[in-house]
Order: C-alpha cells, then structure tokens, then sequence
C-alpha cells in the first residue's frame, strides 16, 4: 500500500475544515469515487466538524496554532490497489504568513516535497477575501507589505498565486511519472447566481481573479482541474428554510461538485464530494 500526502491550501475562511469534514463523511457512506478501507485511527477533529454540520451548522474557523492531520485509507469504487492519504488540516494564517513573510517552516517545507497533489480553496463571498488589484499594483504590494497593519490588505488571488509557486517548486511526480495534480476548489458555490453557476468555477476565477485564472493556465508543471463546490448544498447560515429543510433531512444527499464534462463541454454538478480528492488521487 503505497502512503500519498494531499495539501490543503487556501487563506483564512475558505473552506478547508467544513471540506474536511464532510469529505470524511461521503468517504465513510462509500457511495462516492473514493471509499475509506478502513476506520482511521484518529479523526476527532474531522469528527467535531461534521457534527457542526449534522447539527445545522458550518464548523467555525480553525483557531489552533498546530497542525491536525486527517490521515485515511482510500480505495476506489471500482476497485483497486488501497492508497493512505495524509490530508493536513491547518490555519489559513499560516499559508498567508508564508506568503507575506516568503518562508515556510522546514516541517511544512518537507510535507510539501512529500506530497504529490494539491487542494487549492478560495471562498464565494468571503469576508477575510480581499478585493484583486490591477496587475501593476498588485505586483508592487508584494514588495510593499511587511508591517503587520498590511497584512490582512495582501489581495486574495495574490496569495493563491504563491501559494501556487510553493507547489510548482515542491510537489513531487505523481508515482506513474505524471505530474503532481491541483485541484482549484472554489467553496460556497451555491451562493452564485444561476448564469454564473452555468459559466463554471473556472469563468468565476478568470472574472473575480484574473490573474490567478492566467497563472493556472500558464503553469506548466502542475495539471490543474477547477470545482465548485457546496459542502451542504446551500446557506445554512441565512436560508432559515432551507436550514430547517436541511436538518429534517440530514446531512446525506446534501452537497454537491460542479465538475467539467470535456466530452459535453458544460458544468455538470455531481453529488460526490469525494471529487476533488478523487482526481487529485488519480480516480
């Protein structure tokens, strides 16, 4: 059994905990691309989160300073050899400081080299998003930020551009020789309107973050694939009605990917959360 490691990357508030938690329970239901073989040792904490959820409730942001790992045996459903994914789970603090400071801790530095895929998270409506900038000045902020009033001012798509970088330069080959996979994961996806549902997740980036969307066109060292994703299928911090629809039902069923269907060439939703890790993993 060979032992993968899947990043999860994004700013403060962008999805990565609630994913987490529901990932594990699609994977646990197996009725998804990807299956867990087994029960995993430790899960408290993706546990504490998809009881938020259970309960009618988004989890709220990490607030620990240390890592938690959600480590789990996958195999696929149609069947296959077993893989052991190693998923951290950390503060999207610490990905901004990376970027802000331009360093990273040698224990994250080695987790990086170690992995060979890539969840990349940023948030609908956000309020930790911070406005792109035009292409001079947001280059020149780069150079400009470093009091820690600037900070929290670094644009959104900045960030996710170096973050972006860091995999380039870190990610191992995929072990059939193929290069290390990133999934663009943009959360909160119901909440957008119906003609910008149907342009896709990747016309949402190319719109809100034109550089970001340039950058994952450009990259030649990483194979990039864009979802949308909703961890619930809907509001359930403002849509009292679908709240109340949504905790007599339970969370199975909620949720869904829009995903691109090359063949079709539109947006298909799927109700498999498990996709953006399922291609990442190779599915």
């Amino acid at each position: 059994m060979t032992r993968r490691s899947v990043i999860l990357m994004g700013g403060p508030d962008s999805g990565k905990t609630n994913f987490v938690g529901r990932l594990w329970v699609a994977l646990d239901a197996r009725t998804g691309a990807l299956h867990a073989a087994v029960q995993p040792d430790d899960i408290g904490f993706v546990l504490d989160t998809a009881d938020h959820l259970f309960e009618g409730h988004f989890a709220p942001r990490t607030e620990h300073a240390d890592r938690r790992d959600f480590e789990v045996t996958v195999v696929p459903a149609a069947g296959g050899d077993e893989t052991k994914i190693l998923i951290p789970d950390i503060r999207g603090e610490l990905w901004r400081d990376a970027v802000v400071n331009s360093e990273i801790s040698t224990d994250w530095m080695a987790e990086l080299k170690r992995a060979d895929g890539a969840l990349l998270f940023v948030r609908v409506n956000s309020e930790l998003n911070v406005s792109p900038l035009d292409w001079v000045t947001s280059q020149r902020l780069l150079q400009l930020v470093g009091a820690d009033e600037d900070r929290d001012k670094l644009p959104t798509q900045v960030m996710l551009i170096e973050l972006m970088r860091f995999l380039e330069l870190t990610l191992a080959d995929r072990p059939d020789g193929g290069k290390p996979r990133l999934s663009v994961v943009v959360a909160a996806w119901d909440l957008v309107d119906s003609e910008t549902r149907a342009a896709g997740p990747e016309a949402f980036i190319m719109k809100e973050y034109p550089m970001l969307g340039g950058r994952l066109r450009d990259t030649s060292r990483l194979d990039v694939q864009v979802f949308g994703l909703s961890v619930v299928g809907g509001d359930l911090t403002v849509d009292e009605d679908y709240r109340r629809e949504f905790l007599e039902a339970g969370l199975d069923g909620h949720g869904w990917v829009d995903a691109y269907e090359g063949p079709s060439d539109r947006w298909k939703r799927d109700p498999d959360v498990t996709l953006p890790v399922a291609w990442v993993v190779g599915v």
